[in-house]
């Protein structure tokens, strides 16, 4: 209740789902690039992403083959 009165006040929610999928590229030499931050990530950016519960896929960018399963670290999988 904000000043006595009958008005509440309610914390914003996020306005994206949690299960959407953040798509990752991978050029050579093992880069990721994340389109939605428009940056490179390093290996604790992706660590810290899949900590928060950001669910990821990443592409291999010159041949299109889902490659996640090769980037992620089998205990954060």
């Amino acid at each position: 209740m904000v000043g006595g009165g009958s008005r509440r006040v309610f914390e914003m929610m996020p306005t994206k789902k949690s299960s959407a999928v953040r798509q990752l590229r991978r050029y050579g030499g093992c880069r990721l690039y994340d389109p939605e931050r428009q940056a490179y990530l390093g290996p604790q950016d992706l660590e810290r992403l899949i900590r928060r519960g950001v669910r990821i896929s990443v592409r291999e960018v010159d041949t299109g083959q889902d490659v996640t399963h090769e980037v992620v670290p089998p205990d954060l999988q």
